[in-house]
């Protein structure tokens, strides 16, 4: 079992994406979807995942699947009053909806900044997996993740509004009136930010001040991040359709039809977009022109994560409760592994490096199944190294 030491600098190879909302929708479509889901995040160079999953934090060793545990400055284990190993977990027990939906953001060397359902943004002391604090209650519910940027940490709200907090003391700076919720972590390019809203519009603003710069009817909800390369936005919508927008003006200069919603950020490599949507298809879009370099129906049931891409393969998890590895070049499902619950967030790759155990590249898929939240298969295999459950 790994061991966390408290005191110790630790060294973040990113967040993954997004927390993944999947509420229910009314009069917005077919599909009606479970609301509970997690969100992962690689820590310390993927030597552990973070989970946030239900009414607790839990960090996770990536070589083995076990509770990281907590050491004291000392090296020694830290122990509960009945003498046990603590791991690095944290249980909100302060009442009210408390619900994990995203997964937290960094918001200094030893704080994380996570999102709670029941309308609080908490301050978890990540050396001692400790809540320290939280902002002042916010008023809605909030389902994704917040983005912190200089002065301000932006969090979307789940019935309408975008607001820019005050990062010194988590004051309202500003907000931006929407007309529904915002359900997906916005996206900043130099002094704009770009976010999507359930009411229809794709918004750009200043991102210090909050003035509209413009608005851009998606002509369907959308909870999907906008991914921005090369001056253009790529956004999916519920109008069953991925859209490229000009960054600079807003007008949305090509579109590309899906057979059903796509509920997440496509996944952009290389001049490519790789979607998922809620049929079960999964396309490689050609950014330039925005026509299909090949579509595979290859889920039963929705692929709601961001697509993982490889080198030779890309990854997708699906309601149907199994995970599919498609040739990058063809879309051919190639493998495919059963887990116990539905995928709904994004998967996680993690490569071997210094700072991890880990000695061949791994998949990390979360499920809505408690008895495997976690489950981390090869790449290039897919076999299955380990599973993490509760």
């Amino acid at each position: 079992m790994k061991r966390f030491h408290i005191g110790t600098p630790r060294r973040s190879s990113g967040v993954v994406l997004l927390g993944l909302v999947l509420l229910l929708v009314s009069a917005c479509g077919p599909t009606h979807l479970d609301p509970r889901w997690s969100s992962i995040m690689s820590m310390d160079g993927g030597d552990s995942v973070l989970l946030a999953f239900g009414d607790r934090l839990s960090l996770i060793d990536t070589d083995d699947g076990t509770p990281v545990e907590l050491v004291d400055a000392e090296g020694d284990v830290r122990l509960d009053d009945q003498g046990n190993p603590r791991v690095w977990e944290v249980i909100n027990t302060t009442g009210g909806q408390t619900r994990f939906y995203a997964a937290p953001v960094i918001l200094d060397e030893n704080t994380l900044l996570a999102a709670s359902y029941d309308m609080r943004l908490l301050e978890v002391d990540f050396p001692v997996a400790r809540v320290d604090g939280a902002s002042a209650a916010l008023g809605q519910n909030i389902v994704a993740s917040p983005l912190v940027d200089g002065d301000f940490i932006y969090v979307g709200l789940s019935d309408r509004d975008l607001v820019a907090l005050n990062a010194d003391d988590m004051t309202e700076a500003w907000r931006v009136p929407t007309g529904h919720g915002v359900w997906a972590e916005p996206t900043i390019v130099e002094d704009t930010l770009y976010f999507t809203s359930m009411d229809h519009f794709l918004y750009a603003v200043d991102k210090t001040s909050g003035e509209e710069i413009w608005r851009t009817n998606l002509q369907g909800a959308s909870t999907a991040r906008p991914v921005y390369e090369d001056g253009y936005l790529y956004v999916g919508s519920f109008a069953k359709k991925v859209h490229k927008i000009d960054a600079e003006s807003g007008e949305i200069v090509a579109e590309f039809p899906t057979s059903e919603w796509v509920w997440n950020a496509p996944a952009l490599v290389d001049g490519t977009l790789y979607v998922g949507d809620l049929s079960g298809m999964v396309y490689a879009v050609n950014a330039d022109d925005m026509t299909a370099d090949w579509q595979t129906k290859a889920a039963t049931r929705a692929i709601a994560p961001t697509p993982l891409v490889t080198e030779n393969v890309v990854v997708v998890g699906s309601r149907d409760q199994n995970v599919y590895w498609l040739n990058r070049d063809s879309g051919e499902v190639v493998n495919q592994k059963a887990v116990a619950g539905e995928v709904l967030a994004n998967l996680l790759l993690v490569e071997p490096s210094e700072q991890s155990d880990v000695q061949e590249s791994l998949v990390i898929v979360s499920t809505s199944a408690p008895q495997e939240l976690l489950v981390a298969f090869t790449l290039e295999r897919g076999q299955r190294v380990w599973a993490y459950g509760r």
